[in-house]
């Protein structure tokens, strides 16, 4: 290859194979090629078609300037009979990373010698792209964490420093709050930590500004760059969509801040008895809803053994028909939360989430059920004090009553009680909307990343 050919700078995205991992990591990869940056995305087939057609915000044509790359899968060894079956494909999903680890090693490889320098950006949970690429010469690695600042740091123990370790939100535990198999694979991944050069922080300073402080601390001299939320550092203009979804015509059509939108996310799949109960108390809130029901991605850790749809009570959709809309499948939430039509989110407070809820102001009813997510609900509830809780995490085996659901509902969208936490809620939003606004902090640790991978020399 002559030297005219030799691209100054490269960048490869890593993501994880779960929606919520590659949807941030390419919405970054396409801010990044809108700074006219060359950047490739490196995933199994499936994961690839999953995040493009998953993609929401951007013109259908930006898809066209990013590189895909399908990365082939060695076929997985099968798994101890000891696991439990409900969590196979999940184990399945943890095991990706070293499956593809041949293929992507070539890519790393081919990629190198038509650069000067080589940026990675992988994800947490794919440092085995860390680690391959540090046998190059010319390859610098990004870890880009999905997770909260306050998430992070928690993951980081019992390697933090004493006054990071003690403070009560790092220090909260949630007991089951991810299944130990799935632990134990998560720790396999982590049993070689790779040499970075930074971190991309899916963090935000009006969110947890102090835990991002604490979190470039305890990295030293590694650089972290917070740089969220990521929804809103996109296109300077309108994406116009030939055809606008129904539940947003639908929401045109409600009173300013009088629906409700209950979405659990990618991972999870509500037990019947538990959708009954929430249903009969939406209908007696009296209050106008949208609710997405959709079974869990294949490879969620968090399904329970009923289907979600299998527990709304006979005669239900028929009843709420033009006061509340049902909605099977994908919906696209950014677009809802942003309406001004909508008034509170009932949550599973994945940390995106969280973020779009409150980037417009909008209250969350906290239902966390795994992972992060109880962590997520503390901090909303007890620190940014812009949300309720469904019910404690000790209570999270039992069914929550509709009596419980018609409360926090009514609490958080109409009464008085309420009054304070939607006022905070909607302060938070304003100051989220500064922080990409030029001269904000994440368009600043932006644009510092993006000098700091372009750099001379």
């Amino acid at each position: 290859m002559s030297p005219a050919e030799i691209q100054p700078i490269t960048i490869l995205a890593v993501p994880f194979p779960a929606q919520s991992h590659l949807n941030q990591l390419l919405h970054f990869s396409l801010i990044l090629s809108s700074r006219n940056l060359p950047v490739h995305f490196a995933a199994p087939s499936s994961s690839i078609h999953q995040a493009q057609l998953r993609l929401h915000g951007w013109p259908s044509t930006s898809v066209g300037n990013i590189h895909f790359h399908e990365l082939a899968l060695l076929p997985p060894a099968p798994l101890p009979p000891s696991s439990p079956p409900h969590l196979s494909h999940a184990l399945r999903l943890f095991e990706t990373p070293f499956l593809l680890l041949p293929s992507l090693s070539s890519l790393l490889h081919s990629l190198s010698l038509s650069s000067r320098r080589l940026i990675v950006l992988h994800d947490t949970f794919m440092s085995v792209a860390a680690l391959e690429a540090a046998s190059l010469p010319n390859a610098e690695s990004y870890t880009f964490q999905c997770v909260s600042a306050f998430q992070a740091l928690f993951e980081l123990q019992p390697n933090l420093r004493p006054k990071t370790r003690a403070n009560p939100i790092v220090a909260a535990q949630f007991d089951d709050w991810v299944p130990k198999p799935i632990l134990e694979s998560v720790k396999r991944l982590e049993h070689e930590r790779p040499v970075e050069a930074g971190i991309i922080a899916n963090s935000c300073r009006v969110l947890d500004g102090e835990f991002v402080d604490l979190l470039a601390e305890e990295y030293g001299s590694k650089k972290v760059f917070a740089v969220s939320p990521l929804h809103l550092i996109g296109p300077r203009v309108a994406v116009v969509s030939e055809k606008r979804h129904e539940c947003l015509v639908w929401l045109d059509k409600q009173p300013v801040a009088s629906v409700v939108y209950l979405s659990f996310g990618s991972t999870t799949t509500m037990a019947g008895v538990q959708v009954e109960q929430l249903a009969i108390g939406l209908r007696r809130s009296g209050q106008r809803f949208i609710w997405v029901i959709r079974e869990a991605d294949e490879g969620a850790i968090g399904s329970e053994s009923d289907s979600r749809t299998g527990g709304l009570p006979a005669g239900f959709k028929e009843e709420m028909e033009g006061f509340g809309m049902i909605m099977k499948g994908w919906a696209p939430q950014v677009n809802i939360l942003a309406h001004p039509s909508t008034a509170a989110f009932v949550s599973h407070c994945g940390w995106n989430s969280i973020m779009e809820s409150l980037s417009y102001g909008v209250p969350i009813i906290a239902w966390p059920m795994q992972i992060d997510q109880p962590r997520n609900a503390m901090i909303l509830t007890e620190y940014l004090k812009s949300g309720v809780m469904v019910r404690e995490w000790d209570h999270r085996k039992e069914v929550v009553p509709a009596a419980r659901v018609e409360e926090v509902v009514r609490m958080v969208v109409v009464e008085e009680e309420g009054k304070e936490m939607r006022e905070r809620a909607k302060k938070i939003g304003e100051e989220i909307q500064k922080v990409v606004a030029e001269g904000g902090s994440s368009m600043a640790d932006l644009n510092a990343f993006v000098a700091h991978i372009t750099r001379q020399g």
